[in-house]
């Protein structure tokens, strides 16, 4: 259970930086997790890969998306 929560946080965390970095509103973006701590994000016509840094659980955690690519179109 506590692994889940810490998924849905770490998404939480991508899906709250993709839009600016993208220039895509939020509700056209999707997130696909690509291993323990990256995600690819897609949306209007882009793509960008992102890892977390930081500690992503426990109490006063500072998880934090950082783009590990350049954004791509298409």
């Amino acid at each position: 259970m506590a692994l889940g929560g810490c998924t849905t946080l770490m998404k939480e965390t991508v899906s709250k930086r993709a839009p600016f970095d993208l220039n895509c509103d939020a509700s056209s973006i999707t997130i696909h997790q690509l291993g323990t701590r990256t995600y690819g994000v897609a949306g209007c016509d882009k793509r960008a890969t992102y890892v977390l840094q930081g500690p992503c659980s426990g109490p006063g955690s500072m998880c934090v998306a950082v783009m590990n690519s350049s954004v791509e179109e298409g």
